[in-house]
């Protein structure tokens, strides 16, 4: 069973190598190990059943709920507001638009849950005004890469979602973890721009004289209803008086009244909202079920559980299989984007660390903060090649100016595993 659940993994990153779709990739290889292990029989009966059971889940609603927030509130223009606000505050630093630019992606997270999309509006808002000041453009849209990624640690975040619906843990409680390691996430950001700005000023001149306190008061106009709904959305997820699935359509029903009254969407906006969220839940929906068919694939090969033992045998410390795991993530995140990462991990990785007593919760946390970091890694480095399209900047100069981010990213990783509290605290106090 063993040499058949490596060999099907095998198989698996082959596929993906010859650039078939990660969700058919894993459909593909876990059939045929469902096959050579099982037979004809076994394999029919989980393509019945396997999918369809891990579809059709309540909890999983949560994710098209939110990613249709998201796009109401991406078509009512409100997310281009957001920006606009931080600028107004914060744009009169030396470097002042890119840590306004950390304020929006804060703000943009809370409303999106998508890197993505929040590392696109970044660069499309902020790039021009940073290219007018004199900005150095290899520091500018590495820096505008790095915060988008903010939104998969942001709660409500996409990566959380999904790691709960895969491994089967709260939802609510990941999103409540994910409120300090998110806000240690933009310090962190926040940090490293003020050390690097002091070794080289030149490279983000004072963009623009201090706004008066009038015009700054005149920008929360423009905000405050999206604020309010991302207020009342994390108030619900905190309290627990709603659950996190019934908050993510309370949510874009918000965002849909919020364009309408304010006319700020018509008919086409509208269709467009829909048909890109439509497509973006299919596709994620579409892993989740091929995705079922491996890790049934993983579970009944048992290899989950030859690894514990060996493990056990050899005496290897917990934390040494953490690190290793954390480190093939991180190599993952070269190639592949998070979702993808998750998918393909945890079915073997998390029945492994769960059964050496880590907690899932922070487990989770873990993961998607390094799933983070591979956002902004070459080759793959999404966010990078997101923004390298919307601004033109060549990928290879972002490329030279991400390197510092990374080794804040790194140490904020660490300090996650050192620290567990900074997960594990909020959700303890909600009650969780």
């Amino acid at each position: 069973m063993t040499a058949i659940a490596l060999g099907c993994i095998a198989a698996l990153f082959l596929l993906l190598l010859t650039g078939v779709p990660v969700a058919f990739a894993m459909l593909i290889s876990g059939a045929a190990g469902l096959y050579l292990s099982g037979g004809y029989y076994p394999l029919v009966g989980i393509l019945k059943t396997g999918p369809y059971e891990h579809v059709a889940s309540y909890t999983l609603t949560t994710l098209p709920m939110f990613i249709l927030m998201a796009e109401f509130l991406s078509a009512g223009r409100f997310t281009r507001d957001l920006f606009a606000a931080s600028d107004r505050w914060l744009g009169h630093l030396r470097g002042g638009i890119a840590y306004s630019a950390i304020a929006g992606g804060v703000l943009l997270s809370a409303i999106s849950g998508s890197s993505s999309a929040a590392a696109g509006t970044l660069a499309s808002a902020a790039y021009p005004e940073m290219r007018r000041f004199g900005y150095e453009d290899s520091f500018s849209t590495a820096a505008l890469a790095v915060i988008g990624t903010l939104a998969i640690m942001v709660p409500p975040s996409i990566g959380l979602v999904f790691y709960g619906v895969i491994t089967e843990t709260s939802v609510g409680k990941l999103l409540v973890a994910g409120f300090l390691p998110g806000a240690v996430t933009a310090a962190g950001y926040a940090l490293t721009i003020n050390f690097m700005i002091r070794r080289r000023p030149d490279i983000a001149p004072r963009s623009a004289e201090r706004a008066p306190m009038a015009e700054r008061m005149r920008t929360l106009r423009t905000v405050w209803p999206v604020l309010s709904l991302m207020l009342i959305v994390i108030a619900a997820i905190y309290s627990g008086v709603i659950t996190p699935t019934e908050i993510g359509a309370v949510g874009a029903l918000m965002a849909l009244a919020l364009s309408l009254a304010m006319r700020r969407m018509g008919r086409a906006e509208f269709t467009d909202a829909l048909a890109r969220a439509t497509r973006n839940s299919a596709m994620i929906l579409t892993i989740v079920a091929c995705a079922a068919v491996f890790g049934i694939f993983i579970t009944l090969t048992g290899v989950t559980q030859n690894i514990l033992g060996a493990i056990e045998a050899a005496s290897v410390p917990p934390y040494a299989v953490l690190f290793a795991v954390l480190l093939l993530t991180m190599i993952l995140g070269f190639f592949l984007d998070q979702i993808a990462i998750l998918v393909l991990t945890m079915p073997l990785i998390f029945p492994l660390l769960s059964g050496l007593g880590f907690d899932p919760v922070w487990i989770g946390i873990l993961f998607v903060k390094t799933a983070e970091i591979g956002l902004i890694t070459p080759p793959m480095g999404l966010n990078v090649f997101i923004v390298s399209s919307t601004t033109g900047v060549a990928p290879d100069r972002i490329f030279r100016g991400i390197w510092p981010f990374v080794l804040a990213e790194l140490a904020i990783l660490l300090l996650l595993i050192l620290v567990p509290g900074l997960s594990l605290w909020l959700p303890e106090i909600a009650g969780y």
